[in-house]
């Protein structure tokens, strides 16, 4: 009875460092995967910055390079209404000649 008792401690010994192995594998493993998952999220971080930057500049520049359909059409009716004048003017010309 004695050699059973001394062959289930060595079992049980036997199991318990072989998860005690498994346990250090996984936590390497999962830090290891830890690791790689920040640096790819600083990373993004740093794309999401620039992307910011962007963003804001264009929104800087937006105003210098946007014409407003209310604008536009102002600017057209100024341009047709010294259009209609100058082909009234040359108009008026030809009738004296």
């Amino acid at each position: 009875m004695g050699e059973q008792w001394q062959l289930f401690v060595f079992l049980a010994g036997l199991i318990a460092a072989w998860s005690v192995l498994i346990v250090a594998v996984l936590r390497t493993m999962f830090k290891a995967h830890c690791d790689d998952i920040n640096s790819r999220l600083e990373g993004w971080g740093k794309d999401i910055s620039k992307l910011e930057k962007d963003v804001l500049e264009m929104k800087a520049d937006l105003p210098l390079s946007y014409v407003r359909k209310e604008d536009f059409v102002r600017f057209e009716v100024v341009i047709n209404a010294k259009l209609d004048r100058v082909h009234d003017s040359i108009e008026r010309l030809k009738e004296r000649l």
